[in-house]
């Protein structure tokens, strides 16, 4: 068999034997993100995040609440402790002008023994043990009916609280909300990011392997066709046994080789299922296209794509935004909080009627205040320890925008590296097969050994997988390129 038919099958031969649907990459990396678990929990964070985001922002809005009691009382209040006697005063003692009491009608000598009353030997006003002078009539109060209150005892109300300035602390808490939310949406892409470069790499490995399996395949049948012309020569006598038995040796040692190909193969397809969420044993055939866009832009351009693209520095941006609001909430304990409550409250008994069995209702408002005065520097403390937290995270966010710089500058050596290997293995490809189409050749005309051929398919062999680790290697390269300036989230 000639080398231009062998490499003619090769090139027809199908991906997969046993395929019973066919995934390209993009289905499989979608698939990806659709099973991962951690992007599902994780988008359940950016949910959960964009609800206290809206929690917060009910910090600016008034609160309403419903209250409602009932107690039961084994005894009623008791005004006063004993009965009371309440002096009585004729109309001349009230003080027109101001409707109280006027105690100068004690002096009056008309009015004075109208009120108070006289000893008849001495002609004085007669005084209690407590020297207080003592009236002629009194009015009685028994103490039993100061008794108030009832054993069931009702109240209900609504009460609306509204804060008015609280030093600037619900605007930063609803800012550091918003911010949150945003380091939510970047660590989900981050995330995205690794989830779609591990399915890249868990796909090309496959093909790679898939294409060594189908390159061992093709080694064995030149063997196989080696031998079997080496042994009819072997009967006619042109040549000895110990070359039949080199290439026989030779095709044992490939067909090990394609074993272990095929058995990497299946732990790499079920890696691959395992990933993107088909049966473990499933046969899927893979589309081998590969047509990557050609980054025409300098490491200066993709180095600037990358600082505004990588969500792992907008995770950063956002955390030195939130260390910049919570240095300004701290500095908020230190200023005046103003708030305002009204209410409107239902009783029964009815303390507006007498305490009678009913319900009875009266509407409050207010305004309260509170200001710090002094808290032996506790407060100023506390700012200085945002500030300190703020300058750890500027200085994180500085040394991750320096990495970002080096992993692209890296990915892009990588890049091209891969490429120029690629390249110059396709070159090496085409005068593998020369070689051993002129070694068949001279071989043929009696002018080449068994070892000679042999060693002419070992090195054709050698090409050919050099040539598929090194396409593998730019495809990777590529998606790393791809994932290091934040461009492998996009569209998914």
């Amino acid at each position: 068999m000639t080398m231009r038919r062998i490499f003619f099958i090769l090139t027809l031969l199908p991906i997969s034997g046993f395929s019973q649907e066919t995934v390209n990459l993009q289905q499989a990396r979608q698939m990806a993100i659709e099973h991962n678990r951690n992007l599902q929990m994780e988008s359940l964070d950016r949910q959960g995040a964009a609800l206290q985001t809206q929690s917060s922002f009910s910090n600016f809005l008034p609160r309403f609440d419903a209250e409602a009691g009932y107690q039961r009382r084994n005894k009623p209040y008791k005004l006063f402790d004993s009965d009371k006697f309440l002096p009585v005063v004729p109309w001349q003692g009230i003080d027109p002008q101001t409707g109280n009491f006027n105690p100068d009608v004690l002096q009056d000598p008309q009015l004075a023994p109208q009120i108070l009353a006289f000893n008849p030997n001495t002609g004085e006003v007669m005084r209690d043990a407590e020297g207080n002078p003592i009236f002629q009539h009194y009015a009685w109060l028994p103490a039993e009916e100061g008794k108030i209150g009832q054993k069931n005892n009702y109240s209900m109300g609504i009460t609306m609280r509204q804060p008015i300035y609280m030093g600037g602390k619900i605007r930063s808490g609803y800012q550091i909300a918003q911010k949150a939310e945003n380091i939510a949406q970047a660590q989900y892409e981050k995330s995205l990011s690794e989830v779609v470069f591990r399915t890249d790499e868990l796909y090309w490995q496959v093909i790679s392997l898939q294409e060594k399996v189908e390159l061992s395949q093709a080694y064995l049948e030149m063997l196989d066709q080696l031998v079997k012309d080496l042994e009819n020569l072997f009967a006619e006598g042109i040549i000895t046994h110990n070359q039949v038995l080199q290439a026989r040796v030779k095709y044992n040692e490939v067909e090990l080789l394609q074993l272990q190909a095929e058995n990497g193969l299946s732990l790499a397809r079920m890696a691959l299922n395992q990933h993107i969420g088909l049966p473990l044993h499933s046969q899927a055939e893979l589309e081998a296209d590969f047509e990557p866009a050609m980054l025409a832009l300098e490491e200066e351009n993709l180095t600037e794509i990358a600082l505004s693209q990588r969500a792992e520095l907008h995770m950063l941006n956002q955390a030195v935004a939130i260390a910049d609001e919570l240095v300004k909430v701290n500095r908020a304990d230190m200023l005046p909080s103003i708030g305002l409550m009204a209410g409107y409250n239902f009783t029964n008994p009815n303390p507006y009627n007498g305490f009678k069995d009913e319900f009875g209702g009266d509407y409050t408002i207010g305004v309260g205040i509170s200001i710090p005065i002094y808290h032996f520097g506790d407060k100023r403390r506390q700012v200085s320890r945002a500030r300190i937290e703020r300058e750890k995270v500027q200085l994180q966010q500085e040394d991750a925008r320096e990495m970002i710089e080096l992993q692209v500058s890296q990915s892009l050596f990588s890049l091209t590296e891969a490429r120029t290997r690629r390249e110059l293995s396709e070159l090496s490809q085409q005068q593998a097969e020369e070689n051993l189409d002129l070694t068949l050749d001279l071989f043929a005309e009696g002018r080449a050994t068994t070892r000679d051929v042999l060693e002419a398919q070992a090195h054709w062999q050698e090409a050919h997988e050099a040539g598929i680790a090194a396409r593998n290697q730019e495809k990777i390269a590529f998606t790393r390129l791809q994932k290091n300036i934040g461009q492998l989230q996009q569209n998914h």
